[in-house]
């Protein structure tokens, strides 16, 4: 893996300069995505958007075949938020003309993951909601960070959801456990996430990186438990 800047864990670039910045390191086959920003809570805006899903289609044809994506610091060792999900302000700014291709531009991003010719790897920490929440269950696989809180608040405030997580929570959980987030509006920790079956494993925070460069190694671990 590239650098030891920080003890033998990866040394990203910047791959997208934004609101919500997008770093990526690389190595043979594999790649490393993170979300950064200022705030910590790394927002899934248009432009961010727009430069993961170039990215994934640069990765794909330059013959990238283990993907992880995560916040930003966890390439760094230690990591807090995943994703705060779409900008509720540019969001209320949407019309009938706009809406439609800032759905359908999440939606790219998320089939990008689960694109078989590749393996994907989310690793959700800290906070994931909304649009993160899609963007953690896309992974092929999902890993969850301790002190994880997933949901998925969009009926509260009035939005349908439009980045495909509706499908795919259906896919993983079934139509009563997507209920629980989309209806019923609950919060999962990384265990009733592990639970649901809305990710595979729970890592305490200092192996989350380790275990994350192992993957992208092809090293092989049990999928569940720390």
């Amino acid at each position: 893996m590239q650098g030891d800047r920080w003890g033998g864990l990866v040394n990203p670039d910047r791959y997208f300069e934004g609101r919500t910045h997008v770093d990526v390191a690389r190595g043979p086959g594999w790649a490393w995505i993170g979300l950064r920003s200022g705030d910590g809570f790394h927002r899934l805006h248009a432009d961010t958007l727009k430069a993961l899903d170039r990215c994934f289609i640069e990765l794909r044809w330059s013959g990238v075949r283990r993907i992880a994506l995560s916040g930003a610091a966890w390439m760094e060792g230690t990591g807090h938020h995943f994703c705060a999900g779409a900008d509720l302000n540019e969001v209320g700014s949407l019309d009938p003309n706009t809406a439609e291709p800032f759905a359908r531009l999440g939606q790219q991003v998320m089939s990008h993951l689960l694109w078989p010719g590749w393996r994907t790897l989310t690793l959700g920490s800290g906070v994931a909601m909304g649009g993160g929440c899609d963007l953690l269950l896309h992974g092929q696989e999902r890993w969850a960070v301790e002190g994880l809180r997933l949901a998925h608040p969009a009926a509260k405030h009035g939005i349908l959801t439009g980045f495909g997580g509706t499908v795919r929570l259906v896919e993983l959980l079934g139509e009563t456990g997507a209920d629980r987030l989309f209806a019923s509006l609950e919060h999962w920790d990384a265990s009733q996430a592990l639970e649901a079956g809305a990710v595979q494993r729970v890592l305490a925070p200092e192996v989350a990186a380790p275990a994350v460069t192992q993957w992208l190694s092809g090293g092989r671990r049990s999928a569940r438990g720390s």
